[in-house]
């Protein structure tokens, strides 16, 4: 057993692949059903949960993805945000916008964002969704976003924007560069991954009691390099898993 650190949920080197979904992924020379370690070549994108092809098209509506979605669940899975629920005159995109039917996911979201109260709640989810839109709505690697049947891509179809800017100012281009700030605020990964397993554990919602609880399995994870293993031990040997 390796034994790694957590945050190789956020970005890692490598994948667990078997032949099936190393074709899927463009990864070269894995044969066989079984589930395997493989190095990630240069070039491809993989390696962390918000490159999986499972989270990807679960956060997609049908043959289009949604940077909505898959901000949202970045923000909640990933960094522990709940970035709250719409106004409730939020609406969706006007119908009769001029060529609404040839925009992109992007332009239609900007237009969207045009309304203040849209505005409120897609400032901070957005971004982290475009930062992933070089993935289609089956979590494979495009370069274009396609409008044929199925979205299929054709010849004078866009170039994917993967470029956007995070509330704060930070400026990201694309899902390497999403993972590098992802990376950088491993305190808000660190207290979402031990509040998500403390709640399994409890098998209950957590409330403000629980704080310290959280915050003591962040700081042991963190003494202990940053191992699951040492993150799992400390909730099972907790007084609240204990005495649950």
């Amino acid at each position: 057993m390796h034994d790694l650190s957590v945050l190789n949920f956020v970005g890692s080197d490598f994948v667990v692949i078997n032949e099936r979904l190393a074709r899927f992924y463009g990864i070269p020379n894995v044969r066989g059903d079984q589930f395997r370690r493989v190095p990630v070549p240069d070039g491809v994108h993989r390696g962390g949960i918000v490159t999986q092809a499972s989270m990807l098209t679960i956060t997609s509506n049908g043959t289009r993805t949604s940077p909505v979605n898959r901000g949202t669940w970045v923000l909640k899975n990933v960094l522990g945000i709940d970035p709250g629920l719409p106004v409730a005159n939020a609406g969706d995109i006007a119908p009769k916008v001029p060529g609404i039917d040839r925009a992109t996911v992007r332009q239609r979201l900007e237009i969207h964002r045009t309304l203040p109260q849209c505005a409120r709640c897609h400032n901070k989810i957005d971004p982290l969704g475009f930062a992933l839109e070089n993935f289609n709505a089956d979590g494979e690697w495009r370069d274009q976003e396609g409008f044929g049947y199925k979205g299929r891509i054709e010849r004078n179809d866009p170039k994917i924007n993967a470029a956007s800017k995070l509330p704060d100012g930070t400026a990201i281009d694309g899902v390497d560069e999403l993972q590098v700030v992802l990376r950088q605020r491993e305190d808000l990964f660190l207290n979402c991954l031990a509040s998500k397993l403390l709640t399994y554990a409890l098998g209950r919602e957590l409330g403000i009691a629980d704080q310290p609880a959280v915050k003591a399995a962040v700081a042991h994870t963190k003494q202990n390099r940053y191992t699951l293993r040492s993150l799992v031990t400390f909730i099972v040997l907790s007084n609240s898993f204990q005495t649950k």
